[in-house]
């Protein structure tokens, strides 16, 4: 927010300074000493660069979104076959299988998700994980179905971990290089304004009218730009969804039959 205030103050100077260069602008160009040809050719330029920057930025921004949603579902469906596998167990390594889950999916949901948003992981979840993983490698293997319980459960450990390592490097990454094209973005939306101004613009009426909708428009997109950069949160961050969605199904499973 801190950045998104300085970007109007920023915005507004530059109208300022524009406006106040403006009546000399205006004398060369109603002179003809103005080249217009060249001022849309440079215009038009900023124009495909702030679009072609903002546009890869959108695609990278977006695409940790979709990773983290996609890391989720993998995560929780490995999660729930852990826990229907853990079921030919001994009653007593299933409960606590089961009990581990359980809790690693609510603290997931209920606090790892606000710690990511934070940059941050939490410890409580990892060491959930590795108790999981402890109580699995104990499992009995007398029989062939414990057998293949056992080694199909390791497997979805496997990919538990490999998909929450995804969202926890994505969580704690300082997004150095979509901070740059963010950077390259706002930039862009400050010339798009400024350049206008700058070169001359009239000040009739539907000219004005052009420019602040332009800049209420370049504003708007630079505040969806910021949001972006919060996957865990905001307009376009991933909810939990998939993780609360596994809680409801190891509640209905612990459910006694009547």
């Amino acid at each position: 927010m801190i950045l998104i205030s300085l970007l109007a103050i920023v915005l507004l100077a530059l109208a300022v300074a524009g406006f106040t260069v403006l009546n000399a602008r205006r004398k060369a160009s109603a002179s003809g000493e103005a080249d217009s040809d060249s001022q849309s050719f440079v215009g038009g330029v900023l124009s495909a660069l702030f679009t072609v920057v903002l546009a890869f930025y959108i695609v990278f921004a977006w695409q940790n979104g979709d990773d983290i949603d996609k890391a989720s579902q993998q995560e929780t469906n490995a999660l729930i076959d852990v826990y229907w596998q853990s079921s030919v167990a001994p009653q007593q390594q299933a409960s606590a299988i089961q009990s581990t889950i359980t809790q690693y999916t609510a603290r997931v949901a209920d606090h790892e998700w606000l710690a990511h948003d934070a940059g941050e992981a939490d410890p409580e979840a990892e060491q959930l994980l590795a108790e999981l993983r402890s109580q699995v490698l104990a499992l009995p293997a007398d029989s062939e179905a414990l057998k293949t319980s056992r080694e199909q459960s390791l497997q979805d450990i496997r990919q538990i971990t490999e998909h929450r390592q995804q969202r926890v490097t994505i969580a704690t990454d300082d997004q150095s290089f979509n901070v740059v094209l963010l950077v390259a973005s706002i930039l862009g939306a400050v010339l798009m304004i400024a350049f206008p101004l700058l070169i001359g613009l009239s000040m009739r009426p539907a000219n004005v009218a052009v420019m602040a909708l332009l800049a209420v428009t370049l504003g708007f997109t630079v505040y969806m730009s910021f949001e972006l950069l919060h996957p865990f949160s905001g307009p376009f961050g991933v909810d939990p969804d998939s993780f609360n969605a596994a809680q409801e199904t190891f509640q209905t499973a612990s459910r006694p039959t009547s």
